[in-house]
């Protein structure tokens, strides 16, 4: 059974939109950049892995919201 930090987490990841995974995806971007830039390389870091683990999250959702409708077609 899941915790309910893993029911929110999935919860959230539902209902956020692809505007706004993409305008999350630039500020933390450019987070990383200035953190970089300022010499903060362990926040920089930490900014780069939420925006990939994001991305993946997001490529994840698209994956299987694409097979529930391939799913949903073939029966």
């Amino acid at each position: 059974m899941a915790t309910p930090a893993q029911k929110s987490d999935v919860q959230v990841s539902a209902v956020i939109s692809t505007y706004l995974l993409t305008h999350l995806h630039h500020v933390l971007q450019r987070a990383e950049y200035d953190a970089t830039r300022e010499g903060r390389v362990a926040t920089a870091r930490n900014y780069a892995q939420l925006r990939k683990a994001l991305c993946l999250d997001a490529r994840t959702m698209k994956n299987a919201a694409a097979s529930e409708n391939n799913e949903d077609l073939a029966a």
